[in-house]
C-alpha cells in the first residue's frame, strides 16, 4: 500500500533507526507486523506512548496525498453522536463501505445496515486483489470482525432499493464497476480487465470472458491492473500452483500459449499510474518476455492484431483493456457523467441531505486500496456534523 516511509528513493531511506507508517494509506492489514524479524510494527493499542508520538510527528504537516484527489485532510476530530441510536444506511461491502462503518462504529452511536449485491464482504480486496498478493488480502479478516459489531446489521445479497424507508443517513460506496473503453474499431472483440480479473478471482458470476490465443497478448494500459494482468498470463505452472485460483483457472492459464506480451501505454512513462514495486515485481517474475511501449495510439483491434496510428500493427491473439473505470449513476442521486461521480462536497451528496458518498463513486476511480480509508474517514465527518433529516435509500 506504500504505506510504510521513507521508501526507496525517498530522504532519509536505509539511513535512519525508523520507518514509519502512514496513518492516512494504512489498511490495518497486520501484513508487516506478520513478517518483521524484530516486531517492529505492531498495532498502536500495543505500541509504546513515545513510538506512536514519534510516528505522529513524521507525518505532521505534510501535504495531502495527491492520491484521495480531495481538497484537504485533516485527521479526524469528531464528536459522538448524540441523541441516542440512529440509523444508518452503508450501501456497498467494498473497501469505502467497510471503512465508512467502521469510522460510524468508531465516532458516533449509530447502528448501521450494510447491504451488497453480493454475499460476501470485500468488494474490490476479494475480487479484485491478485491472486499471489495473499497478505493484502489479510484486511479481509478486519473486515469480517466489522461485521460481528453489536451495531451492525448485515444483509448481503441486497438491493438497497429493496429496504423500507426511514434512515436519518444513507451512505453509497458503491464503487465504479464499468470499465471505460478505448473507442476503437473492433473493440467489441476485447477483454476488458475487469470481466477477466473477476474470472479469475472466482467473482460470483463471472465466467471466462475470452480464449487464450498465444504466443503474444496486448495489454493496453499502464496501471496496475495492467500489470497485474501480465504478471498472472505470463505465469508459470509453478506459480499459479502458488496462487489462491480454482483448479480450472490454474488449467486455462498453463494452456492458455501467452509467452509475451506487449503493455501499450498511450502516454510517455512519466504518466504511468502504476507504482514502482509492481513494475519490479513483474519484471523480476518474466521481465524477458514483457515489452513496454508508450505514447502509442491504438486504432483497431482486427484479426492481425493491435493497429496502431504509426500505420503498424502489434501481431497479437488477444486484447486486454485496462484503462481505469467510470462509476454509474444511482438512482435518485445527482450524477457527472464526465468525471464518473456523484457530485459531493466532502462525501456530502450535493442537494440530497442526508445522502453521502465515499470511494470511487466519490472521488472518481483512482487510489488504492489504503486511499479509501481516509476518504471514509471525510465523508463520515461531514456526516456527524450535519443534522439531516431521515433519508431513504431510493429517494
Amino acid at each position: 500500500m506504500n504505506s510504510i516511509h521513507p521508501s526507496p528513493g525517498e530522504p532519509g531511506f536505509g539511513t535512519g533507526a525508523s520507518l514509519f507508517i502512514d496513518p492516512r494509506t494504512c489498511i490495518d492489514c497486520g501484513a508487516c507486523a506478520d513478517i518483521c524479524p524484530v516486531d517492529a510494527a505492531q498495532p498502536v493499542e500495543k505500541a509504546s506512548a513515545e513510538d506512536v508520538e514519534r510516528n505522529a510527528a513524521y507525518f505532521a504537516g505534510q501535504e495531502p496525498l495527491d492520491a484521495t484527489d480531495l481538497d484537504s485532510w485533516e485527521a479526524p476530530t469528531y464528536q459522538v453522536w448524540g441523541g441516542g441510536p440512529r440509523r444508518v444506511l452503508v450501501v456497498g461491502a467494498g473497501p469505502a463501505g467497510m471503512y465508512a462503518t467502521r469510522e460510524l462504529l468508531l465516532r458516533t452511536t449509530a447502528r448501521v445496515t450494510l447491504v451488497d449485491r453480493l454475499e460476501q464482504v470485500g468488494g474490490l480486496v476479494r475480487y479484485g486483489v491478485a491472486p499471489d498478493h495473499p497478505s493484502t488480502k489479510q484486511i479481509m479478516q478486519t473486515f469480517e470482525r466489522i461485521l460481528q459489531h453489536e451495531r451492525v446489521r448485515w444483509l448481503p445479497g441486497t438491493d438497497a432499493r429493496e429496504l423500507p424507508d426511514g434512515f436519518d443517513a444513507v451512505v453509497h460506496a458503491v464503487g465504479a464497476r464499468r470499465s471505460r473503453r478505448l473507442g476503437i474499431a473492433g473493440e467489441d472483440a476485447a477483454c476488458t480487465a475487469e470481466d477477466f480479473v473477476a474470472w479469475y478471482n472466482g467473482r460470483p458470476g463471472a465466467v471466462r470472458p475470452v480464449e487464450l490465443v498465444g504466443p503474444r497478448a496486448v495489454i493496453v494500459g499502464n496501471g496496475n491492473v495492467a500489470l497485474d494482468v501480465a504478471r498472472i498470463l505470463l505465469s508459470d505452472e509453478a506459480r499459479l500452483r502458488d496462487m489462491d485460483v480454482s483448479s480450472d483457472v490454474r488449467r486455462v492459464l498453463a494452456a492458455g500459449g501467452v509467452k509475451e506480451v506487449v503493455l501499450l501505454g498511450r502516454r510517455g512513462p512519466g504518466e504511468a499510474a502504476y507504482t514502482d514495486s509492481a513494475l519490479k515485481e513483474l519484471l523480476a517474475a518474466a521481465g524477458d518476455r514483457v515489452e513496454l511501449r508508450h505514447h502509442a495510439r491504438p486504432t483497431a483491434w482486427t484479426s492481425e492484431g493491435l493497429a496502431l496510428d504509426d500505420g503498424t500493427t502489434i501481431a497479437a491473439g488477444n486484447l486486454f483493456t485496462a484503462i481505469g473505470f467510470e462509476g454509474t449513476p444511482i438512482d435518485g442521486l445527482p450524477f457527472d457523467p464526465e468525471r464518473g461521480i456523484v457530485p459531493n462536497v466532502r462525501g456530502a451528496v450535493v442537494g440530497r441531505p442526508g445522502h453521502y458518498v465515499a470511494g470511487w463513486i466519490k472521488r472518481g476511480a483512482r487510489g488504492g486500496i489504503g486511499v479509501n480509508k481516509a476518504c471514509a474517514q471525510e465523508t463520515v465527518m461531514a456526516l456527524v456534523s450535519s443534522s439531516r433529516a431521515p433519508a431513504s435509500p431510493g429517494s
